[in-house]
């Protein structure tokens, strides 16, 4: 049944990706009037989070903002679904991931990278042009979702350029291989973890919030030098990533203060382009404080 489920699924969504994307922008704003207008999927999770992010704006920004939200990202569903068949040439058209000589002088010598960045605009095509644009192996960290069928469907669609997807349990085994060239590892952090025992709490939009340990500990325990990428929205489907140097020698860290550091360029990331972050996540499910 399940192999069944997948063809069905997987099949729609190649046949959907054929449409231009203007089409599908169109499809998926229409799409989001009845999500998020009829329906108020998620209505009181964005208007909360926006109230913890920004304390100080009246309740209409609030209102322009999740507008502008619910906008980019019926948007983003619509480049995602078009990512299917999207040929590698228009992909690079559409997103430019500038690496910076640094990065590419550390993958050429030998040495490992993590790409640390979060869901601020598409996320999902960073994902898929690391495969194609990085100067050296890119792989993907990723949690598996409990279903297995769109956990398979969606780890084809990230490695259909070919990035590798390896789960978050298994990356220190990927790290000890010594069969393979220098790799940057790309991790996206910044989303709510249930294990707040083993999470790193930080400041985050002024409350104390848990945050995934692993790549900084990893980090540490490498010393893997961390960059972090910005994902600028230039306009309607085009973007640029760039990256910043976050930690050099991470063994001359703590994982909590590394975690920090990524805390506030997460929170930098999300100032410049506000509309662009992934806001009907539940991020502050898990606090100390408000």
């Amino acid at each position: 049944m399940q192999k069944i489920l997948y063809y069905l699924i997987a099949g729609a969504f190649h046949l959907w990706s054929r449409l231009p994307l203007a089409w599908l922008y169109g499809l998926f704003r229409f799409t989001g009037w009845v999500i998020f207008g009829l329906f108020r999927y998620r209505r009181s999770v964005i208007a909360r989070n926006m109230e913890i992010a920004f304390p100080d704006d009246t309740p209409e920004k609030h209102k322009i903002l999740e507008h502008q939200f619910i906008r980019h990202f019926m948007d983003t569903i619509a480049e995602i679904i078009k990512a299917w068949s999207i040929k590698p040439e228009e992909l690079r058209r559409r997103f430019e991931i500038h690496f910076s000589e640094e990065i590419v002088r550390d993958l050429q010598t030998g040495q490992d990278v993590f790409l640390a960045g979060a869901h601020v605009n598409n996320w999902e095509w960073a994902v898929l042009s690391a495969g194609d644009q990085t100067p050296g192996r890119a792989v993907g960290i990723y949690k598996p979702l409990s279903n297995q069928v769109m956990d398979r469907i969606i780890a084809q669609l990230r490695e259909r350029l070919g990035t590798r997807m390896v789960p978050m349990g298994q990356v220190i085994r990927d790290i000890l291989t010594t069969d393979r060239s220098a790799s940057a590892y790309l991790f996206l952090s910044d989303q709510s973890t249930p294990f707040t025992e083993s999470a790193h709490w930080t400041d985050f939009f002024g409350v104390q919030t848990p945050f995934v340990s692993g790549m900084s500990t990893l980090a540490v325990r490498r010393n893997i030098p961390i960059y972090y990428f910005y994902i600028e929205k230039i306009r309607q489907g085009f973007y640029e990533a760039r990256f910043t140097l976050l930690v050099r020698d991470a063994q001359n860290y703590s994982p909590e203060e590394i975690t920090s550091l990524y805390s506030k360029k997460v929170m930098e990331n999300i100032l410049n382009q506000p509309a662009c972050w992934l806001w009907t996540h539940k991020r502050w499910k898990r606090v100390l404080q408000y």
